[in-house]
């Protein structure tokens, strides 16, 4: 770009020199990169529809477990054993969670009449003791009962352990029944409302629709709109056995996904269910395999706090909401074409590759006579040569002048001269010197 030196220089436009090949190989290679990322870039507006603003949803999310299951219960009665059912319903199997999750509880371990005071601790290596000396009063650790006294007393038969201030009798270190007591759960159902917005497109939604049918149950193909789970189903998506996890428990992913378009003419806002198994069914029992907790319930006989301390095995379900609603806005539109319009330039880039290649080739050809060029080759090296120019660094010259009214010669450096010699101002030289240089 040369230097502005006058208006009329500022108002002026640069371009740049096109040069035209007529050649059916390289017309054809330009032809299919142009087809070829037209094809992508139309494919992706469409598909995609990158021409819209996409707001990510907003949710809110509630759930109700519906289901009775009868659990089989052994006591003993005068000597006698007897077998008495019970009956769990919604408020013994559920239990109330933060966040867009439930719990239903599949297994457990009951401990019934705890109340505090004075008992020996369950026998571990930290905990059993010969004497009095191997307990430490005030001692507790992570996995303490209670509280050591420091006293060391017969927990069963001759097996002794540290005495503990606790609720007694202390929890015993059990597995899980097998099978699962309430195995029973995979007949529940779950209804889950899922509310969503997306504040900047002014657009409120749920998946629940107004004829729905109470009776229907979610099916991958026949219903998949209904928002009722079977929780038994759930697990037969994803390849899973209810009643193998229901013995230890688990974590099982429900996954609403929101794909809106919100535009009128194409307007579309519906839920996709899928199903994902969220905690590690392959890991051993020694890495704490399933889900569980403990919960008590507390109350007074004859005047003293009791409680039953329950060991829940179950399922937790975790709700996941994602998704986006998109509407269409011709800035989105704009961005995406003029940020794709430069995947055109690489088929330019691709055609001068093979033509810079090829010259080269032909110059090497005509050092060694032995290598044949292909016909294109004189066309390849003419574009060549009109399109790329050897430019060599200017060296410091000297240049020496003399005018017909001057007895003497000016020497001046060719670097220095402008545009008319008339102007220059150099050393003088006089005639004698430079007589003697040539000689």
């Amino acid at each position: 770009m040369t230097a502005c030196c006058s208006w009329n220089d500022v108002f002026q436009y640069e371009t740049y020199k096109v040069i035209r090949i007529q050649s059916t190989n390289y017309g054809t290679i330009k032809w299919f990169f142009h087809v070829l990322f037209f094809s992508y870039i139309s494919f992706a507006l469409v598909n995609d529809k990158r021409y819209q603003w996409k707001e990510p949803v907003i949710s809110s999310v509630h759930a109700k477990v519906k289901g009775v299951a009868e659990v089989k219960k052994e006591i003993m009665e005068n000597g006698v054993k007897k077998v008495v059912w019970n009956v769990f319903d919604t408020a013994d199997y559920t239990v109330p969670l933060q966040g867009n999750s439930f719990f239903v509880m599949t297994n457990f371990l009951k401990i019934e009449g705890q109340e505090q005071g004075l008992c020996p601790e369950y026998p571990t290596r930290r905990t059993l003791c010969s004497s009095d000396q191997g307990c430490k009063k005030g001692r507790m650790g992570p996995k303490s009962k209670g509280i050591q006294t420091g006293r060391c007393i017969e927990y069963k038969g001759k097996q002794k352990t540290c005495e503990v201030s606790a609720w007694c009798p202390v929890e015993a270190m059990e597995k899980a029944p097998e099978p699962a007591l309430l195995g029973s759960a995979e007949n529940f159902t779950v209804l889950i409302k899922n509310n969503i917005d997306f504040p900047s497109h002014n657009y409120t939604t749920r998946n629940i629709l107004p004829d729905l049918n109470v009776t229907c149950v979610f099916h991958k193909t026949q219903n998949p709109q209904c928002p009722i789970f079977r929780l038994g189903d759930i697990f037969r998506e994803t390849g899973d056995n209810f009643s193998d996890v229901a013995i230890q428990g688990g974590i099982m992913g429900i996954e609403i996904y929101w794909d809106c378009n919100l535009d009128r003419w194409f307007h579309h806002c519906r839920p996709k269910y899928s199903f994902r198994r969220l905690d590690d069914k392959t890991a051993k029992e020694s890495l704490y395999p399933g889900y569980n907790f403990r919960y008590a319930k507390y109350y007074k006989e004859n005047n003293i706090e009791k409680r039953t301390l329950i060991k829940a095995f179950g399922i937790r379900f975790d709700i996941l909401v994602f998704g986006t609603g998109g509407k269409f806005d011709i800035i989105q539109l704009i961005v995406y074409i003029g940020s794709n319009l430069s995947y055109f330039g690489l088929a330019t880039v691709f055609i001068d590759f093979l033509i810079n290649t090829y010259s080269n080739k032909c110059c090497r050809s005509r050092i060694y006579p032995c290598c044949k060029c292909c016909e294109p080759c004189a066309v390849n090296e003419y574009y060549y040569r009109k399109t790329c120019e050897s430019i060599v660094e200017p060296k410091q010259t000297l240049k020496y002048v003399s005018f017909v009214d001057e007895p003497h010669i000016r020497m001046v450096n060719q670097r220095l001269l402008g545009r008319s010699l008339q102007d220059v101002e150099g050393e003088e030289v006089p005639v004698y010197v430079m007589k003697n240089r040539h000689k």
